[in-house]
């Protein structure tokens, strides 16, 4: 038995069963081989992009490597770096510290925790986590010492929030002043020699 069909229906089919593989093969095959195509071009322009930076700063390797050499050497480098035979004692060295700038500035430390050390390249990094209350000229006074003081100290995770509505205050040649309380969250860290084991 003999499945007779016009030949217009018969070419209808074919073409159709035609269609459906094309398609078939376009999404099966074609379409994912372009779309692999299309991401292997965005990688291959986004790492010649990186290229030229990634060569100035392999050619500064060595730069680098003796500027720290001397570093190392330098007497003066070594004043840089938190005190204290200790992490413990380089960590209340730190709290201690930012307690005495702080109120040199009326600012109020609500608390101070001392973070654990991590590890940094033959360094250890000695974090303490501190919470502040007090004025901007102040805050601003405190991170200006933290920055110029002559141990190496870093702040980082600043959280700046305001804990009033703002207080108008007069100052000496009657002008009025702005004296908003702010409450301060950062960390400050510094850096010890690692202790040989």
């Amino acid at each position: 038995m003999s499945l007779d069909m016009p030949v217009p229906v018969g070419r209808l089919a074919a073409l159709g069963l035609l269609g459906a593989i094309l398609v078939i093969v376009w999404l099966g095959v074609v379409g994912p081989l372009l779309d692999r195509y299309r991401g292997d071009r965005e990688t291959v322009a986004f790492a010649a992009e990186q290229l030229p930076r990634l060569r100035q700063l392999a050619s500064q390797t060595e730069l680098l490597r003796a500027e720290l050499d001397r570093i190392a050497r330098d007497p003066a480098g070594r004043t840089r770096l938190l005190g204290g035979t200790s992490e413990a004692l380089a960590g209340a060295e730190l709290q201690n510290r930012v307690a005495r700038d702080a109120a040199g500035h009326r600012i109020t430390v609500r608390s101070a925790q001392v973070l654990p050390s991590l590890a940094e390249e033959g360094f250890r990094r000695i974090t303490v986590r501190v919470t502040l209350e007090g004025n901007l000229s102040g805050l601003r006074e405190l991170l200006y010492d933290i920055e110029t003081a002559q141990t190496f100290l870093f702040v980082s995770d600043l959280e700046i929030r305001s804990r009033s509505g703002g207080r108008v205050i007069l100052r000496r040649e009657g002008q009025p002043q702005l004296d908003e309380v702010l409450a301060v969250r950062m960390d400050i860290h510094g850096y010890r020699r690692e202790e040989a084991k």
